[in-house]
């Protein structure tokens, strides 16, 4: 809610907590039903577990699946759920 407050989130796909998604919208926000929305340079995600799959996220994408699955594994934490990608 501090990106869309920012503007940052206006006219962009994105989500946030399932609290505060009419707020989101209200403040120009292109919802996606998604865990993570990956819009390039603006990453957004739904809740706190899914900051931990935003995180793992941005692993796979800049550093590959295989460093992404070594870090599931030392935090012994799954990504789960959808991952929304322009």
């Amino acid at each position: 809610m501090l990106l869309s407050a920012a503007g940052l989130t206006r006219s962009r796909p994105c989500t946030t907590h399932h609290l505060s998604l009419a707020d989101l919208e209200a403040q120009g926000g292109v919802l996606k039903k998604a865990r993570v929305v990956d819009d390039g340079d603006l990453v957004t995600a739904g809740g706190i577990t899914s900051g931990l799959d935003l995180a793992l996220w941005l692993v796979r994408r800049e550093l590959g699946a295989d460093t992404a699955l070594r870090l599931e594994t030392m935090l012994e934490y799954e990504a789960r759920g959808t991952v929304w990608v322009r």
